[in-house]
């Protein structure tokens, strides 16, 4: 099955794939997603419609406010006027750059109500990533605080850096600024608006992926993909109508995004919002107040929760938690695995990404998932694990590292980018950037990222294997592996390294721990260099940002704090 998208005069020709490079999709006889919809009818109004309208999508844990599923409904059509009335259409690109607030996701049902696009900006992105984000998707109206961590980064461009954005809205008001006023534009809105109908293909969201590791690239999802990967999500999660779910992740974020604007609402249930979601011990005490039952969170969170929580456990109530997740976990994350068992929660190891809008690995509940693994595919997408770099694709040996190429109700489909597609899309398989192994129960492991690995003199390493046998050091608090140049082999193995407290960085401690690796890996795999950081670089996420790893190794200017052995 390909996707068959309407035309837009608002968007290039040529920017959209066409079917012949698009991913296999398979039918889903068994979907309600027909060929005509709306997003924010699907996702709100249709809870509404069914009795469902008093019931809270919305739990903002830093005020105690909230929002039911029906003032969800009402403050996006009063939102979905105003925007028609900026000229906003389908196909039209409306942006929302916010903390975490219920304002961004209202912004994104109410263009969704006129079958305009969404597009993602981090909150965090600074001027010149503004400027590209903006330029790069021809963004026509954009949705901000109105606080000066978001706007002044914004009003540094000029209006013909960023020529395509009309207007700026600004919440709740425009105070001291040149844009719109969100309160104004709404004030005396009708709190009704039939949303219009559009084809099931037509583009829903638009986000970039790859800010981690290289130069970020947009890429996007229909209507009928976004529903049927949070109908497949929800069904693999096994999630209850009574549960209460938590992801404190930013949602200017894929990932926070999707559990936000596609997965509670398909599923109709609660969500808790966290502004400050990089607080442990706010996280921590809003579970227990509203009463969380399903808990996803970067290894980071969960790394920074344990000491709050073990340093004052009668302070938090944990007991509502049914579900714990900690995503893309390789086996140097067994540590935390095993700490929070103690505590009687079971992290388990999901896997997804911003190419298929869902987590498309989920372990299940139930025990049988061993520590880390991350099980197998969920139902909607099928996996093999492939030899990186091949055509025709070849899938690798029972055991062995390779690529994960994945096919199933999303795919990958980039916006405006028909080099990569080409060489992402093969064969109708999305072929991912992540590493993975298969054992032989059937189990897959997660093993890091293709686009890391390390060719030391023609060798091949992939960084989680060093990484795995410097965690099992009683020093190493963290690590993360890259390469380095090198004049003779091309590149080395470096690891940086974050101590346990207490540890000197010293010469005898490089030595020992380049031992340690040499007596449990081939000699090529040991880390030639051993950076000594005081802290991991990382997004707003928790992910390490390893392309500034990359970017330090390959010039050679270490931060300040660092020690290089």
């Amino acid at each position: 099955m390909k996707d068959i998208y309407p035309a837009y005069s608002s968007v290039p020709a040529g920017w959209l794939v066409p079917v012949e490079d698009q991913p296999d999709y398979p039918e889903r006889p068994d979907s309600a997603v027909g060929g005509t919809l709306n997003l924010t009818e699907a996702l709100v109004d249709r809870h509404v419609r069914e009795g469902r309208g008093d019931r809270v999508a919305i739990h903002l844990a830093d005020d105690g406010s909230l929002y039911t599923y029906a003032d969800l409904s009402r403050a996006s059509a009063r939102l979905a006027h105003a925007l028609q009335e900026l000229g906003v259409g389908p196909g039209d690109r409306v942006a929302v750059r916010t903390p975490n607030r219920p304002e961004a996701l209202i912004a994104f049902l109410a263009a969704w109500r006129l079958g305009a696009i969404s597009v993602l900006v981090p909150a965090a992105a600074r001027r010149d990533e503004l400027r590209f984000f903006l330029n790069d998707t021809l963004v026509k109206v954009l949705v901000v605080a109105n606080t000066s961590a978001s706007l002044d980064e914004l009003d540094a461009l000029g209006r013909s850096d960023i020529a395509s954005v009309e207007h700026v809205i600004a919440y709740p008001d425009a105070a001291g600024t040149e844009h719109l006023s969100w309160e104004a534009l709404i004030e005396g809105q009708p709190e009704s608006f039939d949303p219009v109908p559009h084809p099931a293909d037509a583009v829903g969201v638009i986000w970039h992926t790859g800010g981690t590791t290289g130069v970020p690239k947009a890429c996007y999802h229909t209507a009928r993909r976004l529903l049927l990967a949070a109908e497949c999500t929800v069904a693999g999660y096994d999630v209850s109508d009574d549960d209460v779910h938590m992801f404190p992740a930013p949602i200017g974020h894929a990932a926070g995004w999707l559990s936000r604007a596609t997965f509670s609402l398909v599923a109709g249930i609660t969500f808790v919002e966290l502004e400050d979601f990089s607080n442990p011990e706010t996280v921590l005490r809003a579970v227990g107040d509203y009463g969380v039952t399903w808990l996803l969170a970067m290894g980071t969170t969960w790394a920074q929760m344990l000491p709050v929580l073990e340093n004052d456990p009668a302070a938090y109530d944990l007991s509502s938690l049914r579900r714990t997740y900690a995503p893309f976990i390789t086996s140097n994350g067994q540590w935390l695995h095993e700490a929070w068992r103690k505590h009687g929660l079971d992290l388990l190891n999901p896997v997804g990404s911003t190419a298929f809008a869902a987590w498309f690995f989920i372990p299940p509940h139930d025990g049988r998932t061993p520590p880390l693994s991350i099980w197998a595919p969920t139902d909607g997408w099928i996996a093999r694990v492939v030899t990186p770099y091949t055509s025709p694709l070849e899938d690798v040996p029972p055991g062995e590292i390779g690529q994960l190429a994945v096919r199933g109700v999303t795919g990958l489909t980039y916006w405006n980018r028909p080099e990569l597609q080409s060489r992402d899309v093969r064969e109708g398989w999305t072929v991912t950037d992540d590493l993975v192994r298969v054992d032989a129960d059937g189990h897959y492991w997660y093993m890091g990222r293709s686009d890391m690995m390390i060719t030391p003199g023609g060798h091949k390493v992939a960084p989680v294997e060093v990484e795995q046998a410097l965690s099992a050091h009683e020093a190493v608090a963290e690590v993360a592996v890259t390469a380095a140049p090198d004049a003779k082999l091309g590149q080395t193995v470096m690891a940086w390294v974050v101590l346990t407290p207490g540890t000197e960085p010293d010469e005898a401690l490089r030595v020992e721990l380049q031992r340690f690796v040499k007596d449990r890996l081939a000699p090529y795999k040991y880390p030639r260099q051993i950076v000594f950081l005081e802290r991991l670089p990382r997004d707003p996420l928790g992910k390490i940002v390893m392309k500034t790893l990359a970017g330090w190794a390959d010039t050679g200017e270490f931060p300040a704090g660092s020690r290089v052995r």
